[in-house]
């Protein structure tokens, strides 16, 4: 049987080789700003022991921090507006998760329309 130790290398691993078909779903931008620059690949579902494109996302580090419970700027946030309408599954899910935090109408309007897709 496998440690923890051991198990969660697996994961890194399995999580990096979905590198290049993340980095080139997201044309090497981040998926939900669009921002260049540093990217990094974050998984919605960490406990989950299979990572794969449904997903995990590329999204540049303050996304990822927001993903991880950061507090999220509403006023930078905006472009979840438009990312909503990505049709990759894990970009859906990772709008999903930052609009619920948001208290603005313009992201409950968001979310309204990210439920009428799908």
């Amino acid at each position: 049987m496998a440690s923890g130790q051991q198990k969660h290398a697996d994961y890194l691993r399995a999580l990096s080789l979905l590198g290049k078909d993340l980095a080139r779903r997201a044309k090497s931008r981040c998926e939900l700003s669009g921002e260049a620059g540093p990217l990094v690949n974050h998984d919605l579902f960490p406990d989950n022991r299979d990572p794969s494109l449904d997903t995990v996302v590329l999204v540049c580090e303050e996304v990822s921090g927001w993903l991880k419970g950061a507090t999220i700027n509403q006023n930078e946030a905006r472009f979840l507006e438009s990312a909503v309408w990505s049709t990759e599954p894990a970009v859906q899910t990772a709008c999903r998760q930052l609009l619920a935090a948001i208290e603005e109408p313009w992201a409950k309007e968001a979310l309204d329309n990210l439920e009428l897709m799908g």
